[in-house]
């Protein structure tokens, strides 16, 4: 979306302006008017300062530079929005710094898509945080901005637009990324700045139960169940681990816990997403509880889920916690993930573990999830 017929008399300023916030850019050609070049095939590490479409074995699509402006054109999007990419690696960002990503985006009919900025590879750890990743374009040119802090830094930086699941195609403009310096710090009165650093601890979907239970889960007895354990075919169950997890929540909370050796089994990982994951499993724990006729007020059951190795590193790919009541409904159930920056910081991964490596991994995710829940039940 470039700006059109600039009076001459104020061309000078504005140059001096844009030049000015051209210098900010830490992204190679987001006005896509130094080269028409997109590279769609590399070998190795991606070329840095670049830009580059990336296409999944199900997607179809064409991405070029024309009238200083990309456009994808869609023709088969995949099955998931991470199927149709285009993206640039290679630049530098620093630890404790506020940056801002901003650009101009329009598609073909009004479509979601997805904006990933963060590690390259590894966890693909997001910067930008769980609820920032899902965004909206509509048939007419519109600009969006996202201000994120960065709590950790990786060797290989990658931003990238995410266009697949839906076959409409996108064109994009001024793709920018502004360091704007040193994150303010709080002195803890602050209560906007504050909430902006723990607002996210971890995603809990809205529950009309949640405030029932933030009044009474000191009081009530909780019922604690083995944790689950997930990796691709296997799931295994541990007390002694759920013990664990008692003993950290108790070290913020007194709570009234119960540990139970029953083990509840949510069957078979089902759908697409963690998100989807964590959904169908909350379901079937609930009606586990509800065929169980449990005797306390609440249930909580924690969850690990485990990615597949890669280059012999063990990944923790999410952590669960279902908190349901009697009736086996959500009263605040939460999930983590790299998106979050407690998890990040607890650096849940492992090179070639043995069990006591993965007991240990084990036992640093449950003291995340019940760090997390202190801070979010305040």
């Amino acid at each position: 979306m470039k700006p059109k017929g600039i009076p001459s008399l104020l061309f000078g300023l504005i140059f001096l302006t844009l030049s000015t916030v051209h210098s900010q850019n830490l992204l190679t050609n987001g006005d896509f008017g130094l080269t028409t070049e997109i590279i769609s095939n590399f070998d190795g590490p991606p070329p840095e300062n670049v830009w580059i479409s990336w296409l999944g074995d199900n997607a179809a699509a064409n991405a070029s530079i024309g009238n200083e402006q990309l456009h994808y054109q869609i023709s088969n999007s995949g099955n998931q929005s991470f199927e149709v990419q285009l993206f640039q690696a290679g630049f530098t960002l620093k630890s404790g710094h506020t940056y801002k990503l901003s650009f101009d985006v329009k598609a073909d009919a009004n479509r979601t898509f997805g904006v990933f900025l963060g590690e390259y590879g590894g966890n693909w750890t997001s910067l930008l945080g769980f609820d920032n990743y899902t965004q909206n374009a509509t048939t007419e040119w519109g600009t969006i901005t996202i201000e994120f802090d960065v709590y950790t830094v990786f060797p290989t930086h990658k931003l990238s637009f995410e266009f697949g699941a839906i076959d409409a195609s996108v064109y994009l403009d001024n793709v920018s990324l502004i360091d704007l310096g040193v994150t303010e710090k709080t002195n803890g009165t602050d209560s906007k700045a504050l909430n902006k650093k723990i607002r996210y601890p971890a995603y809990r979907p809205e529950s009309v139960l949640e405030k029932a239970f933030t009044d009474s889960y000191k009081e009530a007895a909780t019922t604690l169940y083995p944790t689950i354990t997930r990796q691709i075919d296997t799931t295994t169950f541990s007390k002694a681990l759920s013990e664990a997890f008692a003993q950290n929540l108790k070290a913020d909370e007194n709570l009234n816990i119960l540990l139970s050796g029953k083990t509840l089994d949510p069957g078979e990982l089902m759908g697409k997403s963690q998100f989807q994951f964590f959904m169908y499993d909350m379901v079937r724990l609930g009606n586990e509880i509800k065929i169980k006729g449990p005797t306390t007020e609440y249930h909580i059951i924690p969850e690990i889920l485990f990615g597949p190795k890669r280059q012999g590193t063990l990944f923790v790919f999410g952590i669960h916690v279902f908190i349901l009541d009697k009736e086996g409904e959500n009263v605040f159930s939460f999930l983590l993930n790299s998106h979050h920056e407690l998890f990040v910081d607890a650096k849940l991964f492992s090179y070639n573990p043995d069990n006591t490596d993965i007991e240990a991994l084990l036992q640093r995710c449950l003291q995340v999830a019940a760090r997390a829940f202190s801070i979010m039940v305040h």
